[in-house]
């Protein structure tokens, strides 16, 4: 008997810390415009990022960005996954972290892939449903890329789940 009564507190308590994990679970789907640096041989960008925010204060994230160059024949794609603090202060939320990912560059015919590494500072400012956002990445990328790019500014919007 005393076996049976420690298995159902044990196994109360587990759905209870599960149904709050996942209570305390949210999220947001965002797409954005991408400003790269050095402006010179790049054009504006996009991307989108769906994150995941743990018990209020941890978020994780994966993005997708595209950005052309100013040459018509070039480009680089991005998949980057980060781990943020996100402290929420009312209906902003702050946020700053490390990222880390894989970005292919193309100029004609030649193409170059590498890891890429960021350094993120941000604020996502969530009113209802909607959700709006402004980023800075300071950018590394591996090897010798064709064109360089040392940090981009992007701005999007979105719904938060």
């Amino acid at each position: 008997m005393i076996g049976l009564g420690r298995r159902s507190v044990l196994a109360l308590g587990l759905a209870g810390w599960l149904g709050t994990a996942a209570s305390a679970a949210a999220g947001d789907a965002t797409v954005f415009a991408a400003w790269p640096s050095p402006k010179e041989p790049w054009n504006r960008g996009y991307g989108a990022a769906l994150s995941s925010t743990w018990f209020q204060v941890v978020s994780l994230e994966a993005e997708a960005a595209r950005i052309p160059a100013q040459n018509q024949d070039g480009n680089m794609t991005s998949f980057t996954g980060s781990a943020l603090l996100a402290p929420p202060i009312g209906f902003l939320t702050p946020y700053g972290g490390v990222g880390i990912g894989l970005f292919r560059q193309t100029l004609g015919s030649l193409s170059d892939t590498g890891v890429l590494r960021a350094t993120i500072l941000g604020a996502k400012l969530k009113l209802g449903l909607i959700v709006l956002k402004g980023e800075y990445r300071s950018l590394s990328l591996s090897g010798n890329p064709l064109l360089p790019m040392d940090h981009r500014i992007s701005a999007g919007a979105g719904i938060s789940f």
